[in-house]
């Protein structure tokens, strides 16, 4: 043990100072939290791709540091042995300061002196030590590059090569930890000048602050469809008696005398207070807590009951709705591509900032979010419209009758407007898909049209496949998705489209040609079928043929065929299946259109599958399994069903059956005329003597697809020698007969004979007789053979099949002959209709004044006098009124 003179303990004392403040500089290199980067300013534009604009990174301090020291062999060991025996030193230097005290410490400091001395030995014995010097001197190297590191952060942290004269593996270190930051370890980092993009993307968000803007109108929609929802619900609780508060709560809810104070319905007891309740003898305060408790119950069920459907009543809600829908229709000029891609651009500009500069991408390589990105910015730079402010639309007329006129056209708006549209085809490869959605739909030749999702999906697939079977569900519009598909064959060039169909629903085809495309149509059928093919192949457009004018005629090699019904030509052996399959080999493109699910029946889907793709048919077909079969046929086959794409699920399908009369009926209508009997004229196309009437014909196709679709069928004339005509004809089919002369307990059992029996069963009804009063949920294809003089009562015939308990979408038929007394009645009838759905549909009740109908007297004549010119009769013209059964 050593004595110290007070300068030698002073020096000792400050080197270890020295070595603890080294000590400590080291404690905070080793301590520090090595966290990876605060990346909360990035932008995630999905799984693999991440934009960095400027400062959207923070750094931890001495993140340069701690990479220089990982560099170094060992560095933290060395570290951790240095603090380990600065911790010793701590502890020495503190009883070290009293080994050189003065000269009473000397003489008195016993004890205390010499530990004090013992301690000031040990210190200096160890800090002299030449490992630990040579430690020492590491930590002082370690300390100086760090500082130096820390100088270089103070500047900023780069991830790219610069003026900044960062080096390279600081510049890699900064890369590896931000991608790990963000969970992108090994994704490419490259810089990208984001001028433009902050162009588009401050438009965009201009663009979604306008109040006259698709998203503003989005949002706008939404709110009325809640409300829709709640009008709805309130209209179903005034419906709902106060007795299915028992069923909702399993009967264990008693009560009585509701109805001396006013309470009928659900409605009524959400609407009472608690109080009133009380008064009731028997209701005490927790029977009238549990009777609102349960209507709540039920108000909730039913406002959870959403449905993106408009349907038919114009509460204040669905007529804001169709007002702002066709405000929407005026500023919609957008495709579904170009849709896509506006309303990309403004997800984007909801979470990417809109500033220049160079940002950081970091990204997969080929990474589709990116390439999206870029595409999506440089498509907006180049079509600066797609961003403009919207323009204020003024709207003139009835918006809630043109809705009426054309529900699907409006319905198809909210689709678009809510982006709810749904394509169906899952089950196509990748690359087909992504053929199928790059493709633009060309719509020049479109008219008055607005294409759901996936029906411009469907035109798009027989495009791009060029010879498919679409066998969408009923009701979906394969009509337009044909047409849509010949209307964009014609804009390229390819001008001849053939249209194979059943002669009942060739006028159908061509009010539809007519009203959805500007292309020429030809009727060739008839005495002019020759003429009209001529004008066919001399000028294009769409030629419709039958089935047999099929195998008679002789024209040019159409360019798209499309063969409707497409099951008629099941069978190879016969004439038509040839001559069908002639015209298909010849075309470029050909679309097969069948409702009924034809899967199911592999021998026969194989004959059609081999007119369109015969390389799809293999010899273990028969023996797939549904879901293997529909997987390898997809490339050919699309199908799409009523609840796979219609997200609004209506409950109610309307389509008007345009039917071109026989020469026979034809002869048989204008005796009628002739003899100037209205009652005559109206069933004349269902009464036509020793033939098959082409209405008659249609009623058969309907009965048969609903059969082959699980359906059951209601079927309304107002006369019974047409229901007598219905029933000798359909046979079997018929379940039973509804007139004035079956009595209620009878009625009730047709119905449940209808419910019992087997799909493709019909109930035919006189519609005066059956059309009200009774529940039909059993049906949901509903027939209306001619139309009827007072709109209520074709709608309360609708409604026998259309109410409360149908769990199926109703589909509605109406026969219209054309030409006829038929479509004169629906011509004249058009604004009667418009007053019958605003004034009397709201009404809770089920009957309708009449006062809204037209004078059926009125209608007759001016009918009569209309035909009978058209037909070249000439002479008295006289009304003939109902008989009183309607014979």
């Amino acid at each position: 043990m050593a004595d110290f003179t007070r300068a030698d303990l002073d020096a000792l004392l400050r080197e270890a100072d020295d070595v603890l403040h080294r000590a400590t500089e080291a404690s905070r290199r080793i301590d520090a939290p090595r966290l990876t980067p605060d990346t909360r300013g990035a932008v995630a534009l999905g799984e693999t791709c991440h934009l960095l604009p400027p400062g959207a990174v923070t750094w931890p301090a001495g993140f340069y540091s701690s990479v220089e020291l990982d560099r170094l062999p060992n560095s933290w060991g060395r570290i951790r042995q240095y603090l380990a025996a600065a911790a010793v030193l701590t502890s020495l230097r503190s009883q070290a300061e009293g080994a050189a005290p003065g000269l009473l410490g000397r003489l008195f400091g016993g004890a205390r002196l010499a530990q004090a001395r013992t301690a000031a030995t040990d210190l200096q014995a160890r800090l002299y030590d030449h490992s630990f010097r040579a430690l020492d001197l590491d930590i002082r190297t370690y300390l100086d590059i760090a500082g130096q590191a820390d100088q270089l952060q103070s500047r900023g942290v780069h991830l790219h090569p610069g003026s900044h004269g960062t080096p390279e593996h600081l510049l890699a270190a900064a890369r590896e930890r931000v991608g790990k930051a963000l969970g992108a370890s090994g994704r490419t980092l490259h810089q990208h000048d984001a001028t433009r993009q902050a162009d588009v993307l401050s438009r965009a968000r201009a663009l979604a602050a306008d109040p006259h803007s698709e998203p503003a109108l989005r949002q706008q929609a939404e709110r009325l469809l809640t409300a829709l929802t709640a009008e709805r619900a309130e209209i179903l609780l005034r419906q709902l008696p106060v007795d299915a508060l028992r069923t909702a709560t399993n009967e264990r809810l008693r009560f009585a005398g509701l109805e001396d104070i006013g309470v009928f319905t659900v409605a009524d007891v959400l609407a009472m207070p608690t109080g009133r309740l009380t008064q009731i003898q028997g209701i005490g305060a927790t029977t009238a807590r549990r009777l609102r408790a349960a209507a709540e119950t039920l108000r909730q069920e039913a406002v959870g009951t959403h449905t993106t459907g408009i349907g038919d009543t114009p509460t204040r809600a669905a007529t804001g709705l169709v007002r702002l829908l066709a405000q929407f229709d005026q500023i919609n000029v957008l495709d579904e591509i170009q849709r896509a891609r506006r309303r990309r651009i403004l997800a984007y500009a909801e979470k990417v900032p809109a500033t220049g500069g160079l940002w950081d991408v970091l990204a997969d390589p080929g990474s589709p979010e990116w390439r999206e990105f870029s595409d999506d910015i440089d498509w907006a730079q180049v079509n600066p419209d797609i961003l403009a402010p919207a323009r204020p639309v003024s709207l003139s007329g009835d918006t809630w009758a043109d809705y009426l006129s054309r529900p699907a056209h409006y319905q198809a708006l909210l689709a678009t407007l809510l982006d709810l549209e749904v394509e169906g085809g899952d089950d196509l490869a990748a690359d087909v898909l992504e053929r199928i959605r790059a493709l633009r739909l060309d719509r020049t030749h479109l008219t008055d049209l607005h294409l759901r999702g996936y029906q411009s999906f469907g035109a798009r697939f027989t495009l791009v496949q060029e010879k498919v079977i679409l066998g969408d569900d009923m009701g979906l519009g394969k009509t337009v998705q044909a047409l849509a598909a010949a209307a964009h064959l014609y804009a390229e060039g390819r001008r001849h489209t053939l249209v194979v169909c059943p002669a009942s629903v060739m006028t159908n085809w061509e009010r539809e040609s007519r009203r959805f495309t500007d292309l020429p149509v030809y009727r060739a059928h008839g005495t002019d079928r020759v003429d009209a093919v001529r004008a066919w192949e001399e000028t294009g457009g769409i030629c419709l043929l039958t089935y047999d004018g099929a195998r008679t005629t002789q024209l040019r090699h159409p360019d798209f065929v499309v063969v409707d019904e497409a099951h008629m030509i099941k069978n190879p052996s016969t004439g038509r299946t040839k001559a069908v399959r002639r015209f298909i080999d010849a075309a470029s493109h050909a679309l097969l259109l069948s409702g009924t699910p034809l899967e199911n029946r592999v021998q026969e889907f194989a004959t059609l599958v081999g007119f369109v793709a015969p390389d799809l048919l293999t010899t273990g077909m028969s023996t797939m399994q549904a879901a293997d079969f529909r997987r390898h046929i997809a490339p050919a086959y699309l199908r799409r069903n009523q609840a796979d794409v219609l997200d609004e699920l209506p409950e109610r399908l309307e389509q008007t059956d345009w039917i071109d009369l026989t020469p026979a009926d034809h002869r048989h209508y204008a005796e009628a005329v002739r003899a100037g009997n209205f009652m005559a004229m109206r069933r004349a196309a269902m009464t036509t003597p020793k033939a098959v009437p082409a209405k008659l014909e249609r009623i058969r196709e309907i009965v048969e697809e609903a059969a082959e679709a699980d359906r059951r069928v209601l079927i309304f004339t107002y006369f019974l020698d047409v229901l007598d005509r219905l029933e000798e004809e359909l046979g079997d089919r018929v379940v039973g007969r509804l007139s004035g002369q079956v009595s209620p307990a009878a009625r009730q059992e047709l119905i449940d004979d209808l419910a019992a029996a087997p799909a493709g069963s019909a109930l035919i009804a006189q519609i005066t007789a059956g059309g009200t009063g009774l529940n039909i949920q059993a049906a949901s294809v509903v027939i209306l053979v001619e139309p009827q003089v007072k709109p209520s009562i074709e709608a309360q015939a609708i409604a026998r099949a259309h109410r409360m308990g149908q769990t199926s979408t109703v589909l509605v038929h109406r026969l219209i002959g054309d030409d006829t007394v038929d479509e004169r009645m629906v011509e004249m009838l058009a604004g009667k209709t418009q007053l019958f759905d605003a004034y009397a549909r709201p009404s809770e009740s089920a009957q309708v004044d009449d006062a809204v109908d037209v004078t059926e007297g009125q209608l007759a004549e001016a009918i009569i006098r209309a035909e009978r010119e058209r037909l070249g009769f000439s002479g008295p013209e006289a009304a003939a009124g109902p008989s009183p059964d309607g014979r």
